[in-house]
């Protein structure tokens, strides 16, 4: 295709212009933009001989292609030698390519690179290979119907293109990738603006590090990166990934063969924790961030999507917050918020979920929707956010009639609009506003909370007051947007603002949700925190929530001092026996003798890194020199990690460095550890790791390992049949942040502990279901959090197991 590709589509259309690349790159989204039918297909036959391709139509995604089947004459073409060859060499029957075009031209990507082809007929002629739109688009076939949907459904997707500038490495494929920013609101090519970071979506294989048989790449967080996560956060049953830097966070989707990366709305930077908790109990981890400038509170509406509720929290004057955390301080089975706050000490968020719930709300009887519009400025679209075209102003009047786009006359008319659901406004026109009108009828007069969404801009008038606004660039999300309602006694006019852009308007609307009230409560001062509590003259980067005490209730570790949890209040432990440098190192909880208590490890960069061992009460003793390889130094080490490496029924430790290769130590029990650094191969490669976590990513029963890494993309190693499970992996969903788990055998031995902390290491967190290898058998599982303690009996066989703790 000529320069600009579809750009001159119309033309394309009329006549077959000479033969060209498209120089000029393109977006992801001028190329769908550009594109009247984009669908799916599959190789259905093959003929080699005369180079012919049938493709059977899977899915319109854009448009609809009129035939089922779709034929392709490759011929014997192309503007260089092997060009027809790629393409006959890939087509095998049950293969999958993307197919753009507008009538007259055609784009199709078949996963290696793309071709160009003309109409004939009733077969589609191959021009030539198109290599130079693999900057658009570079990753998987298989997705990239997946993502034209997502970008027509008004999203901002994360893609990977490679780079401009070496036209000779297009060709060659050779060219290094990128990950960019793509919508239909970005149709300039601008890699400054849109470039998010190095790397495609591809896992590959690897030899020479016995531990590991893939490697995938995932991208850098900036010159300081801090920590690494993994939480399913989409629900799916898969481990995500969250990697934290000073500069970014990125949370990354595991689609099973690679990772795509999710936005957090209105949120760009990174932070100093992200830690994850069902915060509102509707089986969604929710993150909260520390951020130098405050929290971020961003509730999970699930599939990987996400509500900005940073106003849910107290609101304090001034902010440094330098770590976050989630625990359960008075037992009420709902999360309260930890901040370390630099100016004011560290403060405590009650959550105050339950006491909202218990609340008798009168029912509001809803009344029809009218809509009205499109509306359209007369010196553009650009001016429909701030202009009042009438129906914000007036008494609802179904017979009202106003002057629309183009003055033509519009009046309300009734609209069957679901609550709860997407609704499209398809018959109203882009680049337009729209107004929807609702009654609202209350017994009493009552504060209603109510949850929106809406593609792009959304403003809400209630009795004809605005009480809420926002101008943004977005998708369309279910539970977007929390307002609360001030509805009197009788009926209330609710009036919706929309604004919308390129592409199909629409919006969500249902009663409930968290309203925009804060849903916490400051009891910093009554649990003896604060700026006057003896936490003030305190500075710490890093928080780590578990039981220490091992009385079911939450403790926490920070600047290198324990805290109790005394019953409404927290105590400084000042006979605890820790005893380490804080500085930017976070202590990793883990019981790595299984006597039931929670242990620590913490790294230290001077390479004396400590191993206490809990004895009870909040009382820990320094066994490091008796570990074994643990006792010899560790330069550089700053992170750490607990998991079941060899799935032998013992945590092992993964412990990171800067400048020097990373650590394994195996746990040999009974308060040991060897370095089996060079047996798995960790120490071939410099990965200069400031964080890591192990987490089964792929489902096959062996731990994974994600590092977070300083000056490099991070890294997923994931674990070889090396490391081939000598027990059954058992992971434990339901268990409360800050609580353990005690796993006894059948002759009332304790075999196993381990813990969800509500934060630990260097502003993350160890993951929301803890595993531990168990040979099969019988076991009696007691799991303490929430200042509670329950017991559940589990049958272990050979297949990897999954219990949930009620």
């Amino acid at each position: 295709m000529r320069r600009g590709f579809l750009v001159t589509l119309l033309a394309l259309a009329l006549a077959r212009p000479a033969v060209a690349y498209v120089e000029a790159p393109l977006t992801l989204g001028a190329v769908i933009s550009q594109s009247t039918i984009v669908c799916t297909m599959v190789v259905t036959k093959v003929d080699k001989q005369k180079n012919l391709i049938i493709y059977k139509k899977v899915q319109d995604v854009k448009g609809k292609h009129p035939q089922d089947e779709i034929k392709h004459n490759i011929g014997f073409g192309g503007l260089r030698p092997g060009e027809w060859q790629e393409i006959m060499n890939w087509a095998e029957v049950g293969k999958t390519a993307v197919f753009f075009h507008n009538g007259g031209a055609s784009e199709t990507y078949f996963g290696a690179s793309y071709y160009q082809a003309y109409p004939q007929g009733e077969w589609w002629g191959m021009s030539h290979g198109e290599p130079f739109l693999l900057r658009s688009y570079s990753g998987k076939v298989d997705k990239l119907g997946g993502v034209v949907k997502e970008i027509l459904d008004g999203k901002e997707v994360i893609v990977p293109g490679m780079v401009d500038g070496d036209k000779e490495a297009l060709h060659k494929k050779t060219a290094k990738v990128q990950r960019l920013r793509a919508s239909l609101k970005l149709q300039d090519y601008n890699p400054k603006r849109d470039f998010v970071g190095w790397g495609g979506d591809d896992i590959r294989r690897i030899a020479g590090m016995p531990g590991f048989d893939k490697l995938g790449s995932l991208g850098g967080t900036g010159p300081d990166a801090l920590a690494a996560s993994a939480i399913d956060f989409d629900g799916d049953g898969k481990l995500d990934i969250v990697l934290l830097g000073a500069n970014r966070v990125m949370l990354l989707q595991n689609n099973g063969d690679g990772f795509s990366e999710v936005a957090l709305p209105g949120f760009a930077g990174g932070a100093r924790s992200v830690v994850w908790a069902d915060y509102n109990a509707d089986g969604l981890p929710d993150a909260l961030l520390a951020t130098p400038t405050g929290p971020r509170l961003f509730t999970n509406t699930g599939k990987g999507q996400f509500r900005d509720d940073s106003k849910l929290l107290p609101q304090e004057p001034c902010y440094n917050l330098t770590a976050a955390a989630w625990l359960d301080a008075d037992g009420d089975g709902h999360p309260d918020v930890l901040l370390a706050n630099g100016f004011h000490g560290l403060r405590l968020y009650r959550n105050l979920r339950g006491e909202d719930k218990a609340a008798k709300l009168p029912t509001p009887k809803l009344g029809e929707w009218h809509a009205v519009g499109p509306f359209r400025h007369k010196d553009g679209p650009q001016k429909n956010y701030e202009t009042a075209f009438g129906p914000e102003k007036d008494a609802f009047d179904s017979d009202k009639v106003y002057k629309g786009k183009r003055d033509a006359d519009v009046k309300w008319t009734k609209a069957d609009y679901a609550d709860g659901a997407a609704v499209g406004l398809a018959p109203f026109a882009a680049n337009c506003a729209v107004y929807l009108h609702r009654e609202i009828d209350m017994p009493a007069a009552a504060d209603i909370p109510v949850s929106l969404g809406a593609r792009d801009s959304l403003t809400v008038y209630l009795n004809g007051e605005r009480v809420y606004t926002d101008k943004a660039a977005r998708p369309l999300v279910i539970d977007q947007v929390a307002v609360t309602l001030k509805l009197k006694a009788g009926k209330n006019h609710l009036v919706l603002k929309l604004v919308h852009g390129e592409g199909e308007g629409g919006f969500t609307f249902k009663i409930g949700g968290a309203g925009n009230k804060p849903l916490f409560e400051d009891v910093s001062a009554k649990w003896g925190l604060g700026s006057d509590g003896p936490t003030a003259s305190l500075k710490g980067d890093t928080l780590t929530v578990a039981d220490f005490a091992g009385d079911s209730r939450p403790d926490f570790v920070y600047a290198g001092v324990l805290f109790v949890h005394a019953g409404g209040r927290y105590e400084m432990k000042a006979d605890s026996g820790l005893n380490f440098k804080a500085g930017r190192v976070g202590p990793a909880a883990e019981g790595f003798d299984g006597d039931g208590r929670t242990d620590l490890f913490v790294p230290q960069t001077d390479g004396a890194c400590k191993l206490y061992q809990n004895q009870g009460q909040g009382r820990f003793v320094d066994v490091t020199a008796a570990a074994g390889d643990l006792a010899k130094p560790v330069p550089g080490a700053v992170g750490a990690s607990w998991g079941d490496f060899d799935n032998d029924g013992l945590p092992d430790l993964i412990v990171t460095r800067l400048r020097g290769p990373n650590r394994y130590f195996k746990n040999l029990g009974k308060g040991q550890f060897r370095d089996d650094s060079t047996a798995i191969g960790l120490d071939q490669k410099i990965f200069n790791s400031q964080a890591a976590c192990l987490a089964d990513l792929n489902g096959d029963g062996r731990l994974d390992l994600v590092l977070a890494n300083e000056g490099q993309d991070s890294t997923v190693l994931f674990g070889s049949a090396a490391t081939e499970a000598k027990k059954t992996p058992v992971t434990l969903a339901g268990v409360p942040v800050g609580g353990r788990v005690t796993v006894t055998g059948a002759d009332g031995q304790r075999i196993a502990t381990v813990c969800v902390t509500g934060a630990d290491g260097r502003g993350g967190q160890s993951g929301l279901a803890p595993r531990v290898a168990l040979a099969p058998g019988a076991y009696k599982l007691e799991v303490r959090g929430n200042g509670r303690t329950v017991e559940k009996a589990v049958t272990v066989a050979a297949a990897p197991l999954t219990v949930t703790i009620n």
